[in-house]
């Protein structure tokens, strides 16, 4: 405890020298300084008997055990989603459905699959599934096709991967024009509907409808836009609610101050007014 206080002491001493004499010494370097605290500060808790606070073992047991189960459903969540990938972007299987589905639905309704997306680098994703009033989901679909970067996505097929019949049915009824028509020639809304569990996952979507809208995505290519280790997605925001669009994006506009939304808005809705 001596030398403690003795470097300490001779500290103040060379700064009141200076200060009384006006002689520049040399400047005391970041590693003395350092030592010099260190050393005040133990003598402090030395000289007033402080002592350090202890952990008792109970208290170390509960917090490894706390540990332990975050641990383990880490763990859990990284299976669960290893599992899906297995199941549907990994699986020759279901890709090959889903490409089938895609091109069958273009087939009939008579939509260019070559079409690409615009390359300004947003995104618009309308999560919705069938539990969602048809009435609000042919809105949808008829609001969206005002933007290029838009898609409604649904999770899964419905009644299973099995059978695609169902799922074209369906999307077949929400986005024909004329609900009462049902002949191929019957026009349709060409609204882009996706078929991505694995965006749900990356945007940990549990309710629905939502809409994400994303600023800048970049990467993919071909792949899911839902790919983290290929996709790249800045400034994600979101709205979930059984809304109109004109609503949800007005409200993300709002909230976020970004210009691109603002623009999205204006040019679709408030030029209409």
């Amino acid at each position: 405890m001596k030398i403690y206080f003795n470097i300490s002491i001779i500290i103040l001493l060379l700064s009141s020298t200076v200060m009384a004499t006006g002689i520049t010494l040399p400047e005391i370097s970041n590693e003395m300084r350092e030592l010099a605290k260190q050393a005040v500060s133990k003598s402090r808790i030395e000289a007033l008997n402080i002592k350090l606070p202890t952990i008792d073992q109970v208290t170390k047991n509960k917090a490894k055990q706390l540990s332990q189960v975050l641990e383990h459903r880490a763990q859990k969540n990284h299976v669960a989603v290893d599992e899906l990938l297995n199941k549907t972007v990994r699986n020759s299987a279901w890709k090959f459905k889903q490409s089938q589905l895609i091109k069958g639905l273009n087939k009939t309704l008579e939509v260019d699959d070559q079409v690409k997306p615009s390359v300004s680098g947003h995104r618009l994703y309308l999560f919705v599934s069938s539990s969602i009033p048809k009435t609000k989901m042919r809105q949808y679909a008829k609001d969206l096709v005002k933007y290029p970067n838009a898609q409604m996505v649904m999770r899964g097929f419905i009644g299973g991967a099995k059978k695609m019949q169902p799922t074209m049915a369906y999307i077949k009824s929400i986005i024909v024009k004329n609900e009462s028509c049902i002949n191929i020639s019957c026009k349709n809304y060409n609204t882009k509907i996706n078929i991505d569990p694995v965006l749900f996952n990356r945007y940990g979507i549990n309710k629905v409808p939502t809409l994400v809208y994303v600023d800048e995505l970049s990467g993919g290519g071909y792949c899911s836009e839902g790919n983290t280790d290929i996709v790249n997605a800045q400034g994600v925001h979101r709205f979930t609610g059984l809304a109109p669009l004109k609503y949800m994006i007005r409200e993300l506009a709002e909230a976020t101050k970004l210009t691109k939304l603002e623009q999205l808005y204006q040019s679709n809705y408030e030029s209409n007014n």
